[in-house]
Parts: C-alpha cells; structure tokens; sequence
C-alpha cells in the first residue's frame, strides 16, 4: 500500500528496501562459532545483572543494533534526521502511537486511538484516549500527533513543490479537540488502508512514535517555518530539520510510553517503568535495557546469557541451536524475506532478446526445478516455500488463517522436477528436443539461458543443474553490483536471484514495489491476459484483462480481496519472479524467564513487538523466572 511516512523515497531507497531482511545465519553466528575471540560485554548493565550475566527480574535487557552507527550518547529522537536515529532503539519504548498495524494479518488495533471510523470515503476519523500523559505529567492530545503529520506534510510540499498531492496519502490532517483527529485523504480508501497509511503507519521513523509535543518551542518554531517561510529561508528550516539532533538522549527528553529515560551510557541505555502510563500495572519488571557489544551480533551474548532477548538475528543454524538459552522463544516469525527467481519478462525492453520473455518458457523452468533437492542443502536459517508461487508471505500461507491459504490450493505448483509438463510447455511454443537430450529453440539453435549472479544461492545452484539435466544449457554470469543493476533495470538478462521483505500481505503488494519496482527489474507487461476462472491455467473460461497498478488501487480503495485473489493469480501465470525459498526474520527472547503475552498479529507480525507489548491494554511483557 502507499508508504505515506517516506516522502524522500526514490530509486535507490526502494533497492535498499528491497535489500533489507534477515541477515544470513552464518555471518549473524559469526561470533557464536568459538570461544577464541568473544564479543566484550556492554559496560553499563545497570541493577540487575551481576557477572555471569543472570538476570534478577528486575531488568530485562536487550540486544541494541549499532543503530545508525551511533552510540547511545550520540543518538536523537529527530525522526527527520536519519544520521543517528534512536527512533527505534530506544524510541520505540518510550513513545507510543495511536494504533498499531499487523502487515501480517492487515489488520490494526487500538492504541492511544481508542476508535476510528471512516467519516467519509476519503476521511479517516479517531478518538483518542485521555489516559496518557507525557513523562512530565502533561496531557497528550490530538494536537501532538497533528503536529508530526503536518510536519510530514510540509516537508513533502518543499520537496515537491509543484505537485498538487506531494504527501502520497494524506491532503491534510487537524485536530478537533484534544481527543478527536480528522485526516482527508487524497483519494477514498477502504478503511483497512485507511487506517494502515495514517494512525497505524508501520514504515520508518515516524511509525515508530509520536515524538512531537505540540507546545515544545523547537518543534513549533519548525513548523512554523515550514508553513510560513518560502524560498531560501524555508530552504533554510528544511535543512535545519532535517540535520538537527533533537532532543538527544542525553538531553533527559520526555515520551509518553511505558519506559522513560534513567541512564545513558557509552553502549548502554537504560529505562525505567513510567508508572503512570495507564498499562504500567501490566509490567512486573522496573527496567528495561539496552545494551551494545563491540560485534555488533546479538547471538553470543544472548546465549551466554548477557542479554534476555534480541530483535534480530534468528533462526540460527541447525549445528548452533544447542548453544541457546533452554528457555530459547521465537518471536516476529511473521516477518521474512523471499528469496526468488527473477525472469526477463522483455516488456519494452531494447536489444537483448530473451527466451524467458515467454510466459510458457518461464513456467517451463519453473516446472523443471526440484525443491526436494534444495532441502537436504539447508542449514536452519532458509526454508522452501512449499507452495504455488502467489506473493503472499511462506508465514503466513503456514498460518493458515488467511483467506489465500485456500486460494492457492488451486494454483499451479512449480518446482516439482515436473519434466513432462515442461515439455508440453516447450513444445506448445516450438522448442523440439533431440535424441542426444538437447533442447532445440524454434530457430533451431541450442536452447541456452543465461543466469547473472547466484552462485551462492542453494536454490540457484540446484535450478542450474536441473536444466542441464533437462537438456538445457546453462551459463553461469557473475557480475559486480554496479553491471548487475545495469542489466537488470536494461532487461540484460534471462535468470537472476531477487530478494524482497515478505513481512505481510498487503505490503508486498503496494504499488511502488511492484507496479513500480518489481515491473523495472522484471520488464513485466502492466496490461496482462488471466486464464479465468482463477484456478485454471487452461482458461476454460476464456481470459480476463488486467492492469496490475489499477488493481492494486481498487483493492485500496474498496477492500475486496477478489482484486488480491486475481492479482495473486496474476503472479502465479505471469511468473516474472517465482518464490521458492523463505528466510524468516525472527527475534529471540529467554521463553524460560520472560513471557510475552500479546496478540498474535504482533508478536508475529510487527517488528518492535518487544517495545510494543508492553503498552496494550490486552498484552505485556512479564518476568516469570525465579528470582
């Protein structure tokens, strides 16, 4: 859906969204491999903690990522400034939000905003509870979370000052009173989207929190600025913004979550419990951590014991599990990262002539793949996706909660060494095959494909040595970063590996990934022909027209999940990227001493679950050891 919370996104951001995702096992376990050079242990570890690294209960301490490659005592809660952020670690615990969005399950649950409701088709309004306060004991009102937006807004209009709609979501945002905001869309949304791109944004900094108080003078005098200023003078406040570290988190700032600021150290941070946020009597602990290591890899100090949970970095491989903790819990499970085959589908593309810009050919491949042999090659960390290729995360088809998982059951499956209907496809499309094995193109040449990079993808290792066996020739192209970007945005290519976040439904759907991005590295056609009906590859029903980017819209805005069903269907017999395997990107938390209880949809599906329980109403994070 629109990711209304990143107006500087642009070609080089959607390729390091499109990177990001779990690290690889391997180089996460790095330091967890021997004894012989261990990570040094965070200096600060505050009460609680005592030298082999027990917790008392009091404390419950967490891995913190070198975020921004800033230390603690350098980093800000500016969420404009992305040099040294400390928006998510520690901001997450001591800001909150209106509501929370599952991209998992698309859906989302109150928080500060006690209720919503879709006024209009184009206006999103919510009332907001009178129960929080900021750490200093003023009230949080509307007018707060409406300073942060209009700041939002402001800032896309100097970016894009000629545009009638520079935010990609909102026209504008108000508070009515204290309790109650009104949000104006540019265009009418069902209110699951509604809510998803406004109140319950997921995406960057401003997802993470409220951090600005309506009444503090810098952040008035910016906004301000934004909305009065022009020329070089609002120039000057945009860069101003942008760069300036504030409030630090040495400068003793005040949020309004469950955990407020006690200590900040050179590779510590420590919070205690704000007694009076209204689900502080969930909270049996009094302190929460964060703690540096000098590798900068959460899993040594997690299993021997120096922290209790870490946001990144799981599952482990098979050979490392016995080195965890015994009380050893997954969590974030929902969030993960396909790992594909990405076609040159030749949409529009110039000077290079593929055999794979032919849906049949594509599915060929596709069907001549042998999953089975890929899985005696994974190590714990990769998992195949088991089934029919549908852009719908492995995780949540594994659910089985969601409506796709029934949708699918009727889609074609690849990856099944399915030799037989490859040659049926092959054929169909004039391709012979000699008595030496060898495939033949139409033109009579030797069937030859070329793959450009993946060498050290096991999926990618094993579809090669099918194809050869099938009678196809393969060639294998490794290329640097800068050659492979060329030839993939140029349609340079036949095969190459693609990785994409899968952390839920609707988002590996949104327009900018894959009308936009997904379309310029696969060259698909945006108009395509579906077999109908959907389940039949046949089209005993004949063929339905589609335009991707206008079914993904209509699927915004009226919410009928028979536009995703087809887009699905889309994907499944267009196959410009087929997903086979799956990483998921868990964290990790000592099960045996610490529970957290909150609702599935985020302790599977939100990134910060950690941060995040412990404000519900309806979840926490407990101690339940013995000390």
């Amino acid at each position: 859906m629109p990711d209304s919370t990143n107006w500087r996104r642009d070609l080089s951001t959607r390729r390091s969204f499109l990177k990001m995702g779990a690290v690889g096992g391997a180089a996460m376990l790095a330091g967890c491999a021997g004894d012989d050079n261990p990570p040094e242990p965070g200096g600060g570890n505050g009460t609680g903690t005592g030298g082999n690294g027990q917790q008392s209960g009091t404390q419950f301490r967490v891995f913190d990522p070198l975020t921004s490659g800033a230390t603690p005592d350098q980093r800000h809660f500016n969420p404009w400034n992305p040099s040294q952020t400390g928006c998510w670690h520690p901001g997450a615990a001591i800001f909150d939000r209106l509501a929370v969005y599952s991209p998992t399950k698309n859906e989302s649950y109150p928080l500060i905003a006690e209720e919503w409701q879709m006024a209009e088709d184009n206006v999103l309004e919510a009332t907001l509870s009178d129960q929080w306060t900021w750490h200093n004991g003023d009230q949080f009102v509307a007018q707060d979370w409406v300073m942060q937006q209009q700041m939002e807004i402001e800032l896309a209009r100097a970016a894009n000052p000629d545009s009638d709609r520079p935010h990609a979501v909102m026209k504008s945002v108000e508070a009515v009173d204290d309790q109650h905001i009104r949000v104006t869309l540019h265009d009418p949304l069902a209110e699951v989207f509604a809510v998803q791109n406004t109140i319950a944004m997921y995406h960057g900094n401003l997802g993470r929190g409220i951090f600005t108080k309506h009444d503090d003078p810098k952040w008035s005098e910016w906004l301000d600025g934004l909305k009065n200023k022009s020329g070089e003078e609002k120039t000057a406040v945009v860069e101003e913004l942008t760069s300036a570290k504030y409030p630090k988190l040495t400068d003793e700032p005040i949020g309004h979550g469950p955990f407020q600021i006690a200590e900040v150290g050179d590779d510590v941070v420590i919070m205690e419990k704000y007694e009076d946020h209204p689900n502080a009597d969930n909270i049996n602990f009094d302190r929460f951590s964060l703690h540096l290591f000098s590798q900068n890899l959460p899993t040594q100090p997690y299993a021997t014991g120096q922290v209790d949970a870490a946001h990144k970095g799981f599952p482990v491989q098979d050979d490392l599990k016995s080195r965890l903790p015994e009380g050893h819990t997954l969590f974030r499970e929902g969030r993960s990262e396909n790992k594909l085959f990405a076609f040159n589908c030749g949409h529009e593309t110039e000077g290079y002539d593929s055999p794979v810009n032919n849906r049949n050919v594509r599915k060929a491949v596709a069907h001549v793949f042998d999953r089975q042999q890929v899985k005696g090659l994974l190590q714990g960390v990769n998992r195949m996706f088991e089934w029919a290729p549908c852009r719908v995360p492995g995780k949540v088809l594994e659910a089985g909660d969601h409506e796709a998982t029934e949708w699918v059951k009727d889609f074609t499956l690849y990856g099944q060494n399915d030799t037989e209907r490859a040659t049926e496809l092959l054929e169909r499309e004039g391709y012979s095959q000699e008595s030496n094995g060898n495939w033949m193109t139409p033109n009579g040449e030797r069937f030859e494909l070329n793959i450009m990079n993946g060498a050290d993808r096991q999926d990618i290792s094993v579809l090669k040595r099918n194809l050869n066996e099938f009678g196809i020739s393969v060639n294998q192209e490794q290329v640097d970063d800068a050659t492979f970007d060329e030839r993939r945005m140029n349609g340079d290519y036949d095969i190459m590996p693609d990785g994409s976040s899968a952390n839920g439904v609707t988002a590996l759907w949104s327009i900018d990934l894959v009308a936009d991005w997904v379309q310029s590295i696969t060259h698909f056609n945006p108009e395509a022909e579906i077999p109908m009906p959907v389940g039949d590859p046949e089209g005993s029903s004949g063929t339905k027209t589609i335009n991707v980017r206008d079914h993904i819209s209509q699927w915004q805005v009226t919410g009928d999940s028979q536009y995703h069903k087809e887009l699905m269907w889309w994907w499944n017999q267009t196959l410009p990227e087929a997903e086979m395997m799956y990483q998921p990107d868990a964290g990790a938390y000592d099960g045996g001493n610490w529970e957290l209880d909150v609702r599935a949809g985020i302790r599977n599906g939100v990134d910060d679950a950690l941060y995040i329980a412990p404000k519900m109403s309806d979840g926490t994070l407990r101690y339940i050891g013995d000390n």
